[in-house]
């Protein structure tokens, strides 16, 4: 595939990358449109912004201009099809799948350069590369790296170009850029509106309740604000979250899950009743480090918290003794009456 130059009629939205793109080199792209009028040609897309398409029926040849409204479909739904699309985010794809991480967000991060030319264009897998970059940096707690491609111009095109359900979960992208921005109090208002109002008996909470959303979510929502809770300082309250987003995330988010109960062991780990050998506090720390250990191995803790890997010690619960049986009407039960004598007559 040939690299070009970006034509300067249709480079407004692709020169907005800044650093993401480069300006001397993107690759044209083929693809097979749909007309409305003229059928359905093969050609390769040369440059794209919010109107049109740059349209080309060669490699490098002449382009032309043509605008969405020619093509058929409404919307985001475009009968324009990627030739590549499969083939250039194979790579990236399987070292999501595999849990390499921040591999695969360079990887991604590179089809996003290389396809910077399609950014305009709906349901465009450049666009897909970006959301995928991100969310792969966010798995791998890069949360400085993800807020940087976060900020781009060109990560709009997340909620312009793709469809619904990227958009949701974008927005708790942007929320993890704040995180990484370390911007607290930014964070702290963002998650304001994920939160019930504390009226009535809720006041009498440690925290504020989350609003009706699915498991996934809460996990993310409890972990973020665990996260601002314990810059504060307020380890009670980051613990009550920490506690919440592991729970919630144990059976859906296996890697968030991690992250808190990791958190959890930090907080139990600095608090000076555990070198007093405090019981409570042993038993908090060996709760959550015995069943670290066994969800994800006992190596893949510090070396000092992997003592505490230890099933903790059970309250042994002991009957009270039984009380002896009153009689009827209450008072004391009469006492047992002496054997008569032999021959001792009775009145």
């Amino acid at each position: 595939m040939k690299l070009i130059q970006i034509i300067p009629a249709l480079s407004a939205l692709a020169l907005s990358a800044g650093n993401l793109i480069s300006q001397e080199a993107v690759r044209e792209t083929p693809v097979v449109i749909g007309l409305v009028e003229g059928g359905s040609p093969q050609g390769y897309i040369q440059n794209s912004n919010d109107q049109a398409i740059q349209f080309a029926t060669s490699p490098g040849g002449n382009a032309r201009a043509i605008p969405y409204t020619a093509i058929k479909g409404e919307g985001l739904v475009k009968a324009i099809r990627f030739d590549e699309r499969v083939e250039a985010l194979g790579e990236a794809r399987a070292l999501f799948s595999a849990g390499s991480y921040s591999e695969a967000g360079d990887a991604f991060g590179a089809v996003a350069k290389s396809y910077a030319i399609i950014l305009g264009v709906p349901q465009n897998f450049a666009s897909e590369a970006l959301f995928y970059q991100i969310e792969s940096y966010r798995r791998a707690g890069l949360y400085a790296k993800m807020a940087q491609i976060v900020n781009l111009p060109v990560s709009k095109t997340i909620e312009t170009k793709l469809s619904e359900r990227y958009q949701r979960d974008f927005e708790f992208q942007k929320l993890w850029a704040l995180l990484g921005e370390n911007k607290m109090d930014d964070l702290a208002a963002a998650l304001e509106s994920y939160q019930e109002p504390m009226t009535g008996d809720s006041k009498l909470l440690g925290t504020p309740n989350f609003k009706d959303l699915p498991a996934t979510e809460l996990a993310e929502l409890a972990f973020l604000r665990a996260k601002v809770f314990d810059a504060k300082g307020e380890k009670d309250k980051a613990l009550d979250d920490y506690y919440r987003a592991f729970t919630l995330g144990y059976g859906y988010d296996v890697l968030l899950s991690k992250l808190a109960m990791g958190a959890v062991m930090q907080i139990h780990k600095a608090d000076p009743a555990l070198e007093k050998e405090n019981k409570m506090a042993v038993g908090h720390m060996q709760s959550v480090a015995y069943q670290f250990s066994k969800r994800f191995g006992k190596d893949t803790m510090p070396p000092d918290y992997q003592r505490f890997a230890e099933r903790p010690a059970m309250v042994q619960m002991t009957a009270a003794p039984a009380e002896e049986a009153k009689p009827e009407g209450g008072g004391d039960a009469p006492a047992e009456e002496a054997p008569k004598e032999e021959g001792e007559k009775k009145e």
